[in-house]
């Protein structure tokens, strides 16, 4: 993917740096990330106590999420960027074709050593090498109030049984909702019909030819999605994901998809809730994607002092168990599961971090591959199409591997 880079070097130039250009000694550590409230705090507390520890001067810079890989981008060839970016690994591919990440040392990350979970390490690789050191992860997984759905779907079969029923109930009552033209989320369902599409991403050089997305096994998750709607009447025309965790924090939907994020509310609301893995389809698991949050190191300073102490650091059980107990997200280590469970006096919140843990050991990563960009691009587009009965399955789909198959093909070139 040469011409990828150059193609990546053409969108540099029409970016422009807003902030983050202070003057910082040249000896200083500087970390770029976009955690907020509770976990930038905590996440503060560590970086001086690193700070202390080692002598290095160490600095954590705030950046908005929406803005933070375009100001890396144009900072990292100004030499006016962090040395050590906090972030999710899904954007490691396009960071490291545009030049501007060093591998982590294996003496940080040593996929090897079985420290950290499989999965992590291999969402933090790219064209065989590791660029990220994992802290964190998330995926979604099923929330369901036992109030109104009291039984556990076993399957996706049994998922739109136990939500129908609710809904016959009466009343303003809704069985299952989230947003279905959101890709994020229905590429679980996909999985669980037997969609592989996406394994060819998992590879940094790949034939077009090998991009399918219109499969049987893909058709039948598509059309799955798209009878919650239409066929079942369980999901409002043009439902937000918002607005269906608004249903469930008011006790009017009996099942959804949750994140870590959505922990705090449901426990303040003092519902009654479960935590699942998502039921299995016909043709196996419903593997949703995960993100992997770590630290990528700058190309630029992959031989400054303390670089590698400092990834070191973040890295570590004690920095993954302070986190997770802010966030909620799931530990990256087996050392740092451990840890949670001696620390976590409230059996409900540890009975949740397990939980996630567990869903997101058996996910898949959220592919890191720049040429992924345009299948997030034009797959929302199609899963409306089809939800709204204007297109079949079959034909948006196909229209869809012709779109993303030209759209990879002209930054490749």
């Amino acid at each position: 993917m040469g011409s990828l880079r150059r193609f990546i070097i053409l969108i540099l130039a029409s970016l422009l740096l807003a902030g983050c250009g202070k003057t910082i000694p040249k000896d200083t550590l500087v970390i770029w990330t976009a955690f907020q409230n509770e976990e930038f705090k905590a996440l503060q507390a560590q970086v001086e106590a690193f700070q202390q520890k080692s002598n290095h001067k160490t600095i954590i810079l705030q950046v908005p999420f929406n803005s933070l890989r375009q100001k890396i981008l144009v900072a990292g060839p100004a030499l006016q960027g962090p040395d050590v970016l906090i972030g999710p690994h899904d954007w490691v591919g396009l960071l490291q074709t545009a030049g501007l990440l060093a591998p982590i040392p294996k003496e940080v990350v040593d996929p090897k050593s079985g420290t950290f979970y499989e999965i992590c390490t291999k969402a933090a690789t790219f064209d065989g090498d590791i660029y990220l050191a994992p802290m964190m992860m998330e995926c979604v997984v099923l929330a369901r109030n036992t109030d109104i759905c009291p039984e556990k779907p076993e399957s996706l079969d049994e998922l739109v049984e136990v939500a129908v029923a609710a809904k016959n109930k009466g009343g303003d009552i809704r069985g299952f909702a989230y947003e279905l033209d959101n890709f994020y989320f229905s590429w679980a369902f996909m999985a669980g019909h037997g969609a592989t599409f996406l394994d060819p991403f998992f590879n940094k050089d790949f034939q077009l030819d090998q991009l399918k997305f219109d499969t049987p096994e893909a058709v039948a998750g598509v059309n799955w999605i798209a009878d919650l709607q239409r066929k079942h009447q369980l999901v409002a025309p043009g439902l937000t994901n918002d607005l269906a965790v608004d249903f469930f924090l008011n006790k009017k939907l009996g099942m959804m998809l949750c994140g870590p994020w959505n922990l705090g509310a449901i426990r303040q609301r003092g519902i009654n809730y479960s935590l699942e893995p998502l039921p299995p389809g016909p043709k196996g698991p419903s593997t949703p994607f995960v993100g992997v949050t770590g630290a990528m190191l700058s190309k630029f300073s992959a031989q400054k002092d303390g670089t590698t102490e400092l990834l070191t650091y973040l890295s570590s059980a004690e920095i993954g168990a302070q986190l997770c107990q802010s966030s909620g997200r799931a530990p990256v280590r087996k050392d740092t599961a451990e840890l949670l469970k001696e620390r976590v006096d409230d059996p409900r919140i540890a009975e949740d971090l397990a939980l996630f843990s567990e869903a997101a050991q058996t996910g898949m990563p959220l592919p890191n591959n720049p040429a992924m960009q345009p299948v997030w691009d034009y797959m929302k587009p199609a899963l409306e199409l089809v939800i709204k009965g204007k297109i079949s399955a079959e034909e948006a789909l196909k229209e869809t591997t012709e779109t993303v198959r030209t759209k990879v093909r002209f930054m490749m070139e």
